[in-house]
């Protein structure tokens, strides 16, 4: 694959007098106020160089007392103990991709009574709604995400800058939507069963076989684990797979299991113990529970977070992050765009003898889009483009009637770059026209007479695409050296393959961006499947990569050191972004 470079020349952060910035943050921790912000570098043969100032400030925030503090508690048996009932009780909230409802209430009401969070810094509201972004509806679905600030010194010092309002934040997510269910259930029934089956029985492969195992985990009225024989079976720890079988680990079957609330409850775990120790940054923290991450979802959490107008390909960035870290990855930056379109073939108004066929309409699109080439087919050299008809499916007739009133066809096309993204969807979309065109000619039928046959796009998504090519950006660099210094997750090199996340929609904007995983199983499968699962990990890996994520955190938003000295932000405070907003934002 051949490499995106970015021209030397581009600017990937915004002009700001280091100077300014570090007064205005109470300089660092050697008094130099003129000490230039650290810069994004080269991948050399595949691992990053590391900018002396990023490796410095890490090793500073690190050994932080606070830090040292909150890893001391995470280490502690009731804070295990608290980590695993967190987990299940928030999975077994059925909360499918873009009904998250429910479970951004209860992490809504958990910030404000439990974490210790004030109403204020609650930024998501129940009805969807976020101050401040230009994208409110994705789909035509209000976006269910639940993020809490941590607010930082930077805006009340002197000289603060500001992108229209809205002060320097770095957000740290993971998601809190689940493929499985696909529909939200009743309010009667808003939670799943959380089974349990020893790993020395064989996988299940039908929600009847699920139903029917009898050991599951038990909650009380007001959603509290219940700590019996079960609760004891489940919540053991093994190092491996091997280990936990021949130990009597058992299966946890429940959807999102591992992806991905394993994740985003370790990072409610890092927001309570943020402000249990009063920690302070110098650039807001945002930490997100996002919607719509898997399946149809869209990524309509990032979009809301960034301004992400699908229509137009471009993101705002409305609330001015400056950094991103996803927590349900493992080191990837680049990143799989892809258009994925829900095409509906609809039989004439009026069924009748000798009138188009919504089902061969359907297979004469087929056809077509079959003999499309993509640009790696092309043209050597170009990076991999693929596309398929994910799938193809039709409405039964009517009673008394054999005319297919309608068929639905699915078509994804994927791609690093976005010109050949693009570009393949060009060959494609027209396609759909062309196959409808094409059957209603068979019969001489006029495209909008009363007996032709119709289409309707019913859904089209976009995941925006990015490649990373050679360069180091700031929160690479911090998630890179912190794993080094902590020891945790260390890789030899950069990945070179790309990952679809929510990544995408920050790394697309501009934002610096990165990706790691803070839960810890000992084994898992079934991921986006009904019968999901994963068995309890070593906590003290848990732990590892919670103080990784807190040191890359703080590093690159500055920190307030427990001696009184700062470290600085590693980034400028306006963040980058690919569309201007046209207008003033309400903070």
């Amino acid at each position: 694959m051949k490499p995106h470079h970015v021209p030397s020349s581009a600017p990937l952060l915004a002009t700001v007098s280091a100077a300014v910035l570090l007064a205005a943050c109470g300089g660092n921790s050697d008094g130099d106020a003129e000490a230039p912000l650290p810069k994004p570098t080269a991948i050399v043969n595949g691992v990053p160089e590391i900018d002396p100032a990023i490796a410095e400030s890490a090793k500073k925030v690190m050994a932080d007392k606070k830090l040292q503090d909150i890893v001391a508690e995470l280490s502690t048996a009731a804070s295990e103990k608290a980590r695993f009932n967190q987990h299940m009780e928030l999975v077994r909230i059925a909360s499918p991709s873009r009904y998250e409802s429910r479970m951004a209430a209860e992490v809504h009401r958990r910030m404000v009574n439990e974490w210790g969070y004030l109403a204020s810094e609650v930024k998501t509201r129940a009805d969807g709604n976020l101050s401040g972004s230009d994208v409110q509806i994705v789909d035509g679905l209000p976006v269910y995400n639940a993020c809490v600030e941590i607010k930082g010194s930077y805006s009340s010092s002197p000289n603060a800058q500001s992108y229209k309002g809205q002060f320097p934040k770095v957000l740290v997510e993971s998601h809190i939507d689940v493929v499985n269910p696909e529909v939200l259930p009743p309010d009667s029934a808003p939670y799943q069963p959380i089974k349990l089956q020893s790993l020395k029985d064989a996988v299940v492969t039908s929600p009847e076989q699920l139903a029917a195992i009898g050991t599951e985990l038990a909650f009380d009225g007001s959603g509290r684990i219940i700590e019996d024989a079960n609760y004891a079976l489940a919540s053991r720890w093994f190092a491996t797979e091997a280990t936990a079988k021949d130990g009597g680990g058992v299966r946890i079957y429940v959807p999102g299991y591992s992806d991905a609330m394993g994740n985003t409850s370790s990072l409610f775990t890092l927001a309570r113990l943020f402000k249990k120790n009063n920690i302070k940054p110098v650039y807001d923290l945002w930490i997100c529970g996002t919607a719509g991450e898997e399946g149809k979802g869209n990524l309509a959490g990032m979009k809301q977070l960034f301004g992400f107008d699908q229509n137009l390909g471009t993101g705002s960035n409305p609330l001015n992050f400056v950094a991103n870290f996803g927590s349900e990855g493992g080191g990837a930056v680049n990143l799989t765009g892809s258009h994925r379109f829900e095409m509906k073939f609809k039989a004439p108004t009026h069924p009748a003898a000798g009138q188009p066929s919504a089902v061969e309409a359907m297979a004469a699109t087929i056809a077509r889009i079959a003999d499309v080439k993509t640009p790696s087919e092309l043209r050597p050299g170009v990076v991999k483009t693929t596309y398929t008809v994910g799938q193809a499916s039709c409405k039964a007739p009517a009673a008394g009637s054999d005319v297919v009133p309608s068929c639905t066809l699915l078509v994804d096309m994927r791609s690093e770059r976005t010109d050949t993204l693009n570009e393949v969807r060009a060959s494609i979309e027209p396609l759909f026209k062309a196959g409808l065109n094409a059957e209603n000619a068979r019969y001489g039928k006029a495209e909008n007479a009363v007996d032709a046959a119709t289409l309707e796009q019913v859904w089209y998504g976009l995941r925006p695409a990015f490649v990373n090519g050679d360069q180091a950006n700031i929160a690479l660099q911090a998630g890179w050296v912190t794993a080094q210094i902590v020891d945790v997750d260390k890789q030899a090199k950069v990945p070179t393959g790309s990952s679809s996340l929510n990544d995408n929609v920050p790394a697309n904007t501009g934002v610096p961006t990165y990706n790691w995983t803070l839960a810890s199983n000992a084994a898992g499968g079934g991921g986006h499947a009904f019968w999901e699962w994963g068995t309890k990990g070593d906590p003290k890996l848990e732990v590892q990569r919670l103080k990784r994520a807190m040191t890359a955190i703080l590093t690159t938003s500055g920190y307030h050191l427990s001696d009184s000295t700062v470290v600085a932000p590693s980034v400028a405070p306006i963040g980058k972004r690919s569309r201007e907003l046209k207008y003033e934002v309400t903070p």
